[in-house]
């Protein structure tokens, strides 16, 4: 099976779709992704790598810009951090949601785990950009960062049909991984950081 290459403009104008239909109308969105079965590497590629790349790219702009003295070092550190810990942070989050999973017997594959994970992250992407470049917008972006729970909950009605009490405790489980996970990380790579200086 032959992978068809797409270019660059083709492929964000394709992550823009996919955001916007996942914040409009999230229920269908998320049958479409889970019926194109796609795998990890090809979520991964068409998705959270550009997404997190753009993410990377507009923190690095908006360090320089936001400080008086262009100071490219700290920049790219900044930069560095924010890739690292929300490509280590989708990660960990997988795993963690999986194996939350289960120890209490839900049986969800390991490919619908991941795209539930990466698919929400998009929201936090796109908000941290917009705070990134408007510093202002930071209370704005935490707000819509909780849409990442609406989210989980959709893509897990659009799985099965689980009872209400583990729907619950799934979308809290996974929320709470999406949401805090990359932060945890991030404030981790500052402290060693901060150690070694």
């Amino acid at each position: 099976m032959s992978k068809e290459t797409i270019s660059l403009s083709v492929l964000y104008k394709n992550l823009i779709g996919r955001l916007k239909e996942l914040m409009v109308n999230p229920r269908k969105e998320w049958e479409i992704i889970f019926n194109e079965r796609k795998q990890i590497n090809e979520v991964l590629a068409q998705f959270s790598f550009p997404l997190i790349g753009l993410y990377t790219s507009v923190v690095f702009l908006g360090y320089l810009l936001s400080h008086q003295e262009l100071d490219f070092e700290s920049a790219l550190k900044e930069a560095v951090f924010t890739f690292s810990s929300y490509f280590f942070g989708l990660y960990l989050c997988y795993y963690l949601f999986g194996k939350l999973l289960s120890v209490f017997n839900i049986v969800i594959d390991k490919v619908t785990i991941f795209s539930i994970v990466a698919y929400s992250s998009g929201v936090l992407y796109l908000s941290g950009s917009i705070s990134a470049l408007v510093p202002e917008t930071i209370i704005i972006a935490s707000i819509i960062n909780l849409y990442v729970v609406y989210l989980i909950w959709m893509a897990l009605s659009a799985i099965a049909d689980y009872a209400k009490e583990q729907r619950v405790w799934m979308t809290f489980v996974g929320s709470v991984a999406v949401l805090l996970m990359p932060t945890l990380i991030h404030r981790l790579f500052v402290y060693i950081s901060n150690l070694t200086l």
